[in-house]
């Protein structure tokens, strides 16, 4: 294997038995053993392999896969689930024995696969790290060298010193993701653990795995999550019932997969939004819920304006935070003036890396600013069609004086929320084609004519 090559699989197939009845565990590989006591290709050595072989059927989870990773490539693992992805990144990792076919791994693996795996339930954090430390490769003195930085990164507290049994999920992937990118691995493998954590802690994972990837770390990674599969990736293996649909560009690796069991038209007339009215409401009326309040009861320090409270709703003009992809969503301000204010508002839409995905309001929809007299108060209410990849995203939001680019704040800027979140964006891919494929879908019309010769 070249020095460029960190990971090469040749043909690999995991087959697992399925046994007919608890008897057959034991009966079946007497049968075999007893066949190598007779003569080759005897009648009865035929006979007692037929009787041995109904007794049990092969299942393959991975059958015949081969592909290699270069130095410093990301590649994604992607698929349904059943697919084989953690049966193929286990014996990628060294905690399964494929039936037949060879892997070979260069450099320093860290894996995080399944939740908890590698720590003990008794041990205290602290112990578990020094633990899995030492099993990466790790003396005492470099563990200690790094266990600050371990600590405030899985941002766990005092639960450091107490047994892991006594720790939620989202703990234990904290802290297991924090020793495993410890260690500047050469080949750093990601099963879907990471789903388990918070929002805000998966951006916070997500940008570390784009430092190790910058830094040169071959990576594996499996997800169900398209968008990062593609922001993180330059290749996928796409599997299909534990064989390669595809191995190629992530994007036609994700276009495969949207179109896996997808019928190729749909019909009906669209999705039409409801009209969602924020008029005529008193400021106790809209207090009354919220998804997000400022909790600074007026009068309080002085500013031009001031946001008070955020809500979001679906189309029916329910509260929620849970959304259908190409749906309508509204996104309703209470905003109060402390003074004579001209003021535009504006909402920026982060992605699970926390980068920004649009920021649109008052400006960018050509509406005008809010003008509002001291002590008056007004309810924004930025409706827009929810024409994003399903996912989570974060979002917040300000209200700045009109300057050169006010929707991005580069003018005063009077108030702002803080990062709110996460809204999940949901579509079922596997019972009706997405609105569109890809990470956004601008309104789009299709038309066909027909032409003479």
């Amino acid at each position: 294997m070249s020095s460029d090559t960190l990971i090469s699989v040749r043909n690999v197939s995991k087959a697992y038995r399925i046994w007919e009845s608890p008897s057959a565990r034991l009966t079946a590989p007497m049968l075999e053993g007893m066949t190598n006591l007779l003569p080759e290709n005897s009648k009865a050595q035929h006979w007692l392999k037929q009787r041995a072989t109904c007794r049990y059927r092969d299942f393959y989870a991975l059958h015949d896969i081969s592909f290699t990773v270069g130095r410093g490539e990301s590649v994604g693992i992607i698929g349904r689930n059943g697919s084989g992805k953690s049966t193929l990144l286990q014996i990628i990792a060294g905690t399964l024995t494929p039936t037949a076919g060879s892997v070979k791994v260069n450099g320093r693996v860290a894996a995080l696969l399944e939740l908890g795996s590698g720590f003990n339930p008794e041990f205290t954090g602290r112990e578990n790290v020094f633990l899995n430390g030492a099993i990466l490769g790790l003396t005492r003195k470099e563990v200690e060298e790094r266990f600050d930085a371990i600590a405030a990164f899985a941002d766990i507290g005092d639960f450091i010193d107490q047994p892991v049994k006594t720790y939620s999920s989202g703990m234990q992937v904290r802290l297991a993701f924090a020793v495993q990118t410890s260690v500047e691995p050469d080949v750093f493998i990601v099963d879907e653990a990471l789903s388990v954590g918070d929002f805000f802690f998966q951006q916070k994972c997500f940008r570390r795995i784009a430092e190790l990837r910058a830094r040169g770390t071959t990576i594996l990674f499996v997800s169900h999550d398209m968008g990062s599969v593609r922001d993180l990736c330059q290749k996928c293996l796409y599997l299909r019932g534990g064989q390669t649909e595809f191995c190629g560009s992530q994007h036609d690796a994700i276009r495969r997969y949207f179109a896996e069991d997808t019928p190729a038209t749909t019909g009906g007339d669209g999705i039409l939004a409801k009209e969602l009215s924020a008029a005529g409401q008193t400021v106790a009326q809209f207090l009354s819920a919220v998804t997000w309040g400022s909790g600074d009861p007026l009068p309080g320090p002085a500013k031009r304006l001031r946001i008070r409270a955020v809500r979001f709703l679906d189309e029916s003009g329910q509260l929620t935070v849970i959304f259908t992809m190409g749906f309508h969503a509204s996104l309703e301000l209470l905003v109060t003036a402390d003074q004579d204010t001209i003021a535009h508002i504006a909402c920026t839409v982060l992605d699970r890396e926390k980068q920004t995905v649009t920021c649109l309001g008052t400006y960018t929809a050509a509406s005008g600013p809010v003008k509002l007299a001291r002590g008056e108060s007004a309810i924004v209410a930025i409706r827009l069609q929810l024409n994003f990849e399903a996912g989570q995203y974060s979002l917040f939001f300000t209200a700045g004086g009109p300057g050169l680019r006010p929707n991005r704040g580069s003018g005063e800027v009077y108030d702002a929320t803080p990062v709110l979140g996460p809204i999940e964006i949901k579509w079922n891919y596997e019972e009706a084609p997405a609105p569109f494929l890809g990470r956004f879908g601008p309104p789009v019309t299709v038309t066909v004519s027909k032409t003479t010769d």
